[in-house]
């Protein structure tokens, strides 16, 4: 998530996020997670041999 995406958000005088913009971030964070997630179950990890 690229800073310009989280200044887009809107805070309250409260200090919270409205329940719109609560959602968008939860949904930018999930799909930010699974991309992440996807890219490590792609990469080969070179798996070592046991010393018997």
């Amino acid at each position: 998530m690229s800073p310009s995406d989280l200044s887009s958000l809107k805070w309250g005088d409260d200090g919270e996020l409205s329940h719109n913009d609560n959602l968008t971030l939860v949904e930018r964070l999930v799909r930010a997670e699974e991309s992440q997630q996807s890219d490590l179950n792609s990469s080969q990890i070179p798996q070592q041999e046991s010393a018997e």
